[in-house]
């Protein structure tokens, strides 16, 4: 993720509950194998919020995560670097194939790994 604006958006979990998340508008910009990371339909339907980022090991909804390494320049980040999105669908994030490509931000990016969704 990146620094920059947030703004109110929706996750899935894993079981299809909706969770409300402050998220970052260019996690909605992350194209992988064709497909892209937009927010599940529907309002959300539970009373707290996910967390996209920090450790599994909080209480509550983490998200599940991709990790990608930038494979073209983009400006403002160094070359090469990993970053790491969160995925507001399980469908995307269980449909990623090893070595996928794609783009962030309009710049070219190969899929290097991920961290499922957590709930305690």
């Amino acid at each position: 993720m990146s620094s920059g604006a947030f703004e109110a958006g929706r996750y899935a979990s894993n079981d299809g509950d909706i969770y409300a998340c402050r998220a970052q508008p260019e996690s909605k910009a992350l194209v992988l194998g064709s497909v892209t990371n937009a927010y599940p339909t529907g309002a959300a339907d539970q009373k707290v919020s996910a967390q996209l980022t920090g450790s599994t090991r909080q209480i509550g909804v983490t998200a599940r995560r991709v990790r990608v390494r930038l494979t073209a320049t983009l400006a403002g980040y160094l070359p090469n670097a990993v970053l790491t999105v969160p995925i507001f669908q399980s469908a995307m994030y269980d449909g990623i194939l090893p070595n996928a490509t794609g783009t962030y931000l309009g710049t070219a990016v190969i899929f290097v790994g991920r961290t499922p969704e957590s709930v305690k």
